[in-house]
């Protein structure tokens, strides 16, 4: 059995609508070592607490009432409007269907993930944000994580 992963010293923000969904997210967090868990249900109140607090990182629905999750993001990725631009976001997608996905990379989403999902699957993402950072290149007006070699890219070099 793999050991449970563990992330101390992070602080992490929860914005979905669902405070079910916030408190299990919140409970998958804590198991890791995730103490400090700050939630929104919103992407108005996520701004808000992101300004306020500056999260290690961000874990965010998609569909979000005031102010949707592709409008944070938007807002989170400009430089010029985002008190910290290149905070890891992981996209909780409850319908992942292409066009969305690629709209969320485009806008610069580091990792995607579809509910309903497990454990797991949230550790797996939090590591890659956290032990595998993967560099900003500016993109018209929107810092986007530079996208990971494929794996055929990496068996040619």
């Amino acid at each position: 059995m793999i050991a449970t992963p563990t992330f101390p010293d992070l602080s992490a923000l929860v914005v979905d609508e669902s405070l079910y969904i916030r408190r299990t997210v919140r409970d998958m967090l804590l198991r890791v070592g995730i103490k400090r868990v700050l939630e929104a249900p919103d992407g108005a109140e996520a701004l808000g607490v992101l300004a306020e607090s500056k999260p290690d990182l961000t874990i965010l629905d998609w569909d979000l009432a005031i102010l949707s999750g592709e409008e944070f993001i938007r807002l989170a990725r400009t430089p010029t409007t985002s008190p910290s631009p290149t905070v890891p976001i992981i996209l909780m997608l409850a319908q992942p269907r292409r066009n969305v996905v690629d709209r969320a990379i485009s806008l610069g989403v580091n990792e995607i993930i579809a509910k309903p999902f497990s454990p797991k699957t949230l550790w797996s993402r939090l590591d890659e944000v956290i032990n595998r950072p993967r560099p900003f290149s500016q993109v018209k007006s929107l810092l986007r994580p530079i996208p990971r070699a494929n794996s055929a890219a990496k068996a040619m070099v």
